[in-house]
């Protein structure tokens, strides 16, 4: 096997960056930067100042000078990154000036948008309350003056919860503020920026889309196929997808923007290779490909296929073979070395395998299968084009989300090539609109055609993702995978496939290793007894408590007080949950004694009436109270010199019996 840095040097400094990028985000070590770079550099310089006859035992020295320079720069794009995301917060509101960053989106009682502060160079994320008399939204580029209060962002603090905060720091963002309707007002500024207008150009888009009828999945279909805007797209429908393994398609990547390229490099079919003026075809193909990024709001997945495209389209402008894997390779290190931070992105680690795979393994895999008929050789290759794709991908499904679905391989088949056909269809209606600018007068004949077959396309593909969904066991969930289980499964994927492609059969000994650990570990982690224990977990609005003894499990909601109070006791601990004052002006002879007193619901509580009944010894307040009741029971908890736990502001809590 050839050493693959000679064909695919950016895949050397690549690695090296990833090296310099892990060591500063987990270890934080700035200072040494400039060690790394000026040994990179004085190695470099040593090696082209040894004799010619000792530079072939000494060739590697060049490349440890490279790796130790490349490290220390992805060690400062680092740091510098993390300034951005850090953020020393002021417990008092202060007036401060905002640009809207992104199209808003809608929540249940507010509306979010995403806001650059540039007289702090943070960005953060603002929520404002919706007013029935302004129903205006802040456009992308609009700038606008608030006062409030900037305050961190908070994990709900549950066992095997989603880490919030670090996704968010990961984003960029270093704070949230909620404003009423009364606490903002605009400036009546707005930014020319290159994002911004193209944030412009994609809304003015989507209200064209919505102006052609569709209904409300069609639309959010066809805005997330084409444009990336998935504020549409309903909860339901997005489970959907997810469930049939088809979510991939709902976000712009490669695919998209593959099938972007190929409908440019079909209408430039007229300029034929060979030719000498072939070489504007390729720089076409480039122009529009980033017209079409500029039109999607430059989202940063559209953003790295394109750049990869390019370095194809360069590739054939200079007359060399285009390496598509080296790349790959070229875009992924220059877009870390931009934002470090899209190392920890999902969606990019995600992009980057499935395209890996896919360029990889995909030629493998279809020329397993030869076959003369051209309709049975398209169906073979997009059969192996969504298996490698998801062999590539399902390692990092289970580890973020815990899931796998079933019958992915049918319904990639279905699917990958409806979404094609659904995008040339949209570029129908575009050609649509351009005819009815010149000629308005017959636009419902120019629309009439293009816009129902996008929506018996689009009607269809909801229809086979139904139907899937639907099937038994379509989805695999609830399964928990630890970052050690995730390098073993990527390792015997790995080994796996360097036997069956290169015969080799130390990787075979090595894949069959790796499994073996894998279910020693869950082995040993199954027979395992759980430790007694009980847990209020913070789950907002609504109660979730949760115990084992004797390994069996309880769990207890806000249906299940109806009483008002439940004991339990176990192990000498006693534990009081009241979801009601049922002792209000009770007296007792002798106090009981009450370990953990857990408070629910009930916003009536007080701590020094209770105090009069029970023995305390810590209080837990649950997150059905009231903010208000939270801040009372725990003064009053400090002036009776009781441990208080308060679940909204220090998670969930635990306790073994």
């Amino acid at each position: 096997m050839k050493n693959p840095f000679l064909k695919m040097p950016f895949l050397f400094f690549l690695l090296s960056l990833l090296v310099g990028i892990l060591i500063q985000y987990f270890l934080k070590i700035y200072n040494w930067s400039i060690a790394f770079i000026l040994v990179g550099i004085l190695a470099m310089l040593i090696s082209y100042l040894i004799p010619e006859d000792r530079q072939f035992k000494w060739r590697w020295l060049f490349g440890v000078g490279v790796c130790l320079f490349i490290i220390g720069v992805g060690i400062i794009s680092t740091t510098v990154r993390q300034d951005k995301s850090a953020y020393e917060f002021s417990d008092k509101k202060e007036i401060v000036k905002g640009v809207v960053t992104d199209t808003h989106q809608e929540k249940s009682k507010t509306t979010a948008y995403k806001v650059y502060l540039p007289e702090k160079d943070k960005q953060i994320v603002c929520y404002i309350q919706r007013d029935s008399l302004d129903n205006r939204r802040i456009s992308p580029g609009e700038e606008f003056l608030f006062y409030g209060e900037i305050q961190p962002f908070r994990n709900m603090g549950n066992p095997d919860d989603f880490d919030y905060v670090r996704y968010m720091y990961n984003q960029g963002f270093v704070g949230s503020v909620y404003l009423s309707a009364r606490d903002y007002q605009y400036t009546g500024e707005i930014s020319e920026s290159f994002r911004y207008t193209a944030l412009r150009c994609r809304q003015y888009i989507l209200d064209f889309y919505q102006s052609l009828g569709f209904e409300e999945d069609e639309y959010a279909i066809l805005s997330a196929l084409t444009l990336g805007y998935k504020e549409a797209l309903t909860d339901d429908l997005t489970q959907s997808f997810r469930t049939t393994g088809t979510v991939h398609v709902l976000s712009l990547s490669g695919l998209h923007v593959g099938v972007i390229y190929l409908m440019i490099s079909f209408i430039l079919s007229f300029i034929r290779r060979g030719s000498k003026y072939y070489f504007i075809k390729p720089l076409l193909v480039i122009s529009l490909l980033w017209a079409y990024t500029f039109l999607t709001g430059l989202p940063i997945s559209v953003v790295r296929a394109s750049i990869m495209l390019t370095v194809f389209c360069i590739g054939e402008v200079f007359g060399r073979k285009s390496y598509s894997l080296h790349a790959l390779f070229i875009t992924a290190f220059f877009m870390l070395l931009y934002n470090p931070f899209s190392l920890f992105d999902v969606g990019f680690q995600l992009s980057f395998m499935s395209v890996l795979s896919i360029l990889y393994l995909q030629p493998k895999a279809s020329a397993l299968l030869k076959t003369e008929n051209k309709y049975g050789k398209k169906i073979w290759q997009l059969f192996t084009l969504s298996l490698v794709a998801q062999l590539g991908t399902f390692p990092l499904c289970l580890y973020y989300f815990g899931t796998f679905p079933t019958y992915f391989f049918i319904t990639n088949i279905l699917v990958v090539p409806l979404v094609s056909l659904i995008i040339y269809a949209m570029g129908g209606v575009l050609l649509a609109k351009g005819l009815s600018t010149l000629l308005p007068d017959f636009s419902y004949y120019f629309y009439y055609l293009p816009v129902e077959i996008v929506q018996k396309l689009t009607q269809l593909l909801v229809s086979i993702i139904h139907f899937f969904e639907r099937l038994p066991y379509a989805l695999i969930n609830d399964i928990k995978i630890s970052l050690l289980d995730l390098g073993l499964i990527f390792l015997f994927i790995i080994s796996l496939l360097l036997f069956l492609i290169y015969r080799k059969s130390k990787a075979l000994i090595i894949g069959l290793a790796s499994v073996f650990f894998l279910i020693l570990l869950h082995t040993v982690d199954a027979l395992m007894l759980k430790p007694d224990q009980l847990t209020v977990y913070n789950r907002r609005g609504m109660t979730d408590i949760q115990w084992n003894t004797e390994s069996k499990e309880y769990t207890m909601s806000s249906e299940d007080l109806d009483k008002g109070y439940r004991f339990i006791k176990y192990n000498g601990r006693t534990v009081l949950i009241l979801s009601t004052n049922l002792f209000e002006r009770k007296e007792v002879k002798e106090k009981l004694v009450v370990d953990f007193l857990v408070l629910v619901k009930d916003n009536a509580f007080s701590l020094n009436n209770l105090n009069q009944i029970f023995s305390i010894k810590n209080v837990v307040l649950e997150s059905s109270l009231s903010a208000d009741t939270r801040r009372k029971l725990t003064k009053e908890c400090k002036k009776l010199n009781i441990p208080c736990h308060d679940v909204v502001f220090d998670g969930a809590f635990s306790m073994n019996f």
